[in-house]
């Protein structure tokens, strides 16, 4: 009876977990869209016991997903495809901060705040693929500049 809890509590409070506990998927969210916009990045904590490998992600509201580094080459912020991500065991990979990106791109809809949009991880762990499927909440698009804590940052709303 408490096993049945705990796994439906994880369920509500939007947590994954795949294999025998190997993997651990929480706070996904994605922010609305504007008109126009092709593209969404995801953002999540990913947690492995395991040494693992981040192969891919995909949602259906979007064409494809890519994995995204954002490093600093030559004094220039450079953002660059990578095919797979090496997650090292007892690790959590905070996507969306840090140089590191989960991005649907080609959207075929708009993202509304409320929304939840499934999204689609494959992972090898043990050199077995897993796929854990999650939902990101779409958040409000925040339109202040307030949260610069720049003083010379006007918020001209």
């Amino acid at each position: 009876m408490w096993r049945l809890l705990f796994c439906a509590g994880l369920l509500l409070a939007g947590n994954a977990w795949a294999g025998a506990n190997d993997v651990m998927v929480d706070k996904v969210w994605v922010r609305e869209s504007v008109p126009g916009q092709t593209s969404v990045t995801v953002q999540m904590n990913l947690s492995v016991t395991k040494a693992a490998r981040l192969l891919s992600v995909s949602s259906p509201v979007a064409a494809a997903g890519e994995i995204q580094s954002v490093v600093m080459r030559h004094k220039k912020l450079q953002t660059g495809t990578v095919d797979s991500l090496k997650l090292p065991a007892h690790s959590t990979t905070i996507f969306g901060t840090r140089g590191m990106y989960l991005t649907l791109v080609g959207l075929n809809q708009p993202l509304n705040a409320g929304d939840r949009v499934p999204v689609t991880l494959v992972i090898e762990v043990a050199g077995k693929k897993q796929t854990v499927n999650t939902e990101a909440a779409v958040k409000a698009l925040e339109l202040s500049y307030k949260h610069y804590n720049d003083p010379t940052v006007k918020d001209h709303r």
